[in-house]
């Protein structure tokens, strides 16, 4: 999982570039847009671990990881006002939990709102940031696994290689959540029917 953050004094810039959320753009145009806001931005990113993420999945909540990235992020570019994509609908509650993870000292008003990322360019903008930097982290994967998908659920690939690799190996890929719900579905129908060679 990737979390960034894009820092601007105006977003007009982020606006004449046509920032979107990153699920709307062709992979062309998100590196290109990528590029972009790197250049006229202050960005971090930060990618989490899937071992890190199960942990957390397990004893606190994926939410409140999240809520933590977002802290370390905006410590790290210090901004007065910060606008967060809310992965609950009570945003005013994320961005509460979200400040009591700053550091005494730093000033920044946390707005938090669901679907920020498809209409604030900000937001917008970090989304693609994330999105590279989850890919470039697949591309990785892949250049260890070979072509593993892209790791989404509804990538046929993915679930085909994810089945023959435990079939063969009897274990799950590195870098794959234990967590996730899809691998967790997977898990349910380990028999020789599902893993076996007649598997459709």
């Amino acid at each position: 999982m990737a979390v960034a953050i894009v820092a601007i004094e105006e977003d007009k810039a982020l606006r004449k570039l046509g920032v979107r959320d990153s699920k709307q753009l062709s992979p062309r145009r998100r590196r290109e847009l990528s590029t972009a806001i790197r250049q006229i931005c202050e960005c971090a990113v930060e990618l989490i671990e899937p071992v890190t993420i199960d942990r957390w999945v397990a004893e606190r909540g994926l939410n409140r990881l999240e809520e933590r990235a977002f802290a370390r992020l905006i410590t790290q570019l210090a901004p007065t006002v910060a606008f967060i994509d809310s992965p609950e609908l009570d945003g005013e509650k994320v961005g509460h939990r979200v400040s009591s993870h700053l550091p005494p000292g730093l000033d920044c008003q946390i707005i938090a709102q669901t679907k920020a990322d498809q209409n604030i360019p900000v937001v917008a903008a970090a989304s693609i940031l994330a999105k590279e930097a989850r890919e470039a982290a697949m591309e990785r994967l892949k250049d260890e696994l070979g072509d593993c998908g892209s790791g989404y659920p509804s990538d046929e690939r993915t679930i085909t290689f994810l089945k023959q690799y435990r079939r063969e190996r009897g274990k799950w890929p590195p870098g794959t959540r234990k967590s996730w719900k899809t691998l967790k579905r997977l898990e349910q129908k380990v028999t020789l029917d599902d893993f076996g060679e007649n598997d459709g």
